[in-house]
């Protein structure tokens, strides 16, 4: 058995989830699935569980909830074209909300987080989806590779002869 040392246990309850840095950072979705909220007259909305990883590290930094719904407001319509677009569906031309569950599971994309701004004056418990940028965009995996293992592309040469 090891030793517990006292002072070095943490003093403040910490949140629910990790409190990832503001940043862009790689998305899993984990789980997708319909719910209904609180006010049962609104209608039910997409519930996205993503897996968060920093793209420097490839290091899990924890887990975030993005909420997608069919509201007429421009910003939670924004989000959900942002979210279409990074996932590369814009094919779908019509489609209700819960058909996305069956197919962004397992995607990846790239995603705005900050830290939840609390009301109280206590710092942040958790890691929110930053809605004051663009908010998600495409992912390629050969866009975060370190420099080191960048696949070196040879530029052909080419010599260009004018006659006149």
């Amino acid at each position: 058995m090891s030793l517990i040392n006292f002072n070095e246990l943490p003093q403040d309850k910490p949140g629910m989830g990790a409190v990832i840095p503001t940043g862009q950072y790689i998305g899993k979705i984990e789980k997708a699935e319909m719910k209904v909220g609180k006010n049962e007259n609104n209608p039910p909305y997409l519930n996205l569980q993503i897996e968060v990883t920093d793209p420097e590290s490839n290091t899990v930094m924890g887990r975030i909830w993005a909420i997608l719904t069919e509201s007429a407001k421009n910003l939670p319509r924004y989000q959900l074209r942002r979210f279409i677009e990074a996932l590369g569906l814009t094919d779908l031309q019509s489609f209700e909300l819960r058909d996305l569950t069956k197919i962004v599971v397992n995607k990846k994309l790239l995603v705005d987080i900050t830290p939840e701004e609390r009301t109280d004056g206590k710092p942040p418990q958790r890691s929110v989806v930053d809605i004051s940028g663009e908010i998600f965009y495409p992912y390629n995996e050969d866009d975060t590779l370190p420099f080191d293992n960048a696949p070196v592309v040879e530029e052909p040469t080419v010599t260009a002869t004018a006659e006149y």
